[in-house]
């Protein structure tokens, strides 16, 4: 019990102290969502001969949930960990998921029986977690970029006499933004295995119930 209360604590700080860079990240995700839709969206249905026929097209039901967390989880790991190449992975990750949302939502919309708000109440019940996931992700890997810039330059300055005592005193002078980062990625994976069944089972029914499709 004292170790998820240590780790909700850990979450809150890390969520609340990069609160700007969450925010940040967000608003790139829905400006390439909007941006892609709108400018290139309407060309999409004359690049595809094989129309979907319902909100389901593109999701037959043959994808379970666990394909769907671990091709996420396994992405985001990658996307977390190609990070430390200066944050860049992190920021076109967002931009990539934002654009291709967008454009799949303006193709499928032109076969949806109810366009585009069937697309967007499909997404809906899972993008909820696997949005914030993906974000946050990001955030996670630009916390492990800074957090190596900070522990190298630790190593430079540090005065310790030797390798290994350079190592452990940058370590434990600079560690926050890597155990946040760590905390984050944890926290993704927990909204992953939220998302996973809602998207395999719950998403596609429950939009065409409301829908009445």
């Amino acid at each position: 019990m004292d170790i998820i209360t240590k780790f909700k604590d850990l979450l809150i700080d890390s969520l609340k102290e990069n609160k700007k860079m969450i925010l940040v990240f967000y608003a790139i995700f829905f400006i390439s969502f909007i941006l892609s839709a709108a400018l290139v969206g309407g060309h999409m249905e004359n690049v595809i001969d094989d129309t979907p026929d319902s909100a389901g097209g593109s999701k037959d039901g043959n994808v379970t949930a666990t394909e769907l967390f671990l091709h996420n989880e396994l992405g985001g790991i990658e996307v977390y960990i190609a990070s430390i190449l200066f944050g860049i992975p992190a920021i076109i990750a967002i931009i990539y998921n934002g654009v291709s949302l967008g454009l799949t939502g303006a193709l499928l919309s032109h076969f949806m029986p109810k366009g585009w708000i069937q697309y967007i109440i499909y997404l809906i019940p899972h993008g909820i977690f696997e949005f914030t996931a993906m974000v946050i992700q990001s955030v996670a890997g630009i916390l492990l970029f800074l957090f190596i810039v900070d522990f190298l330059k630790g190593l430079i300055r540090s005065e310790k006499n030797g390798f290994k005592e350079k190592v452990i005193f940058s370590y434990e002078e600079n560690n926050k933004r890597f155990i946040q980062s760590l905390v984050l990625m944890i926290f993704c994976t927990i909204l992953l295995l939220i998302a996973a069944p809602i998207e395999a089972y719950v998403s596609i029914p429950l939009s065409n119930f409301i829908l009445g499709v």
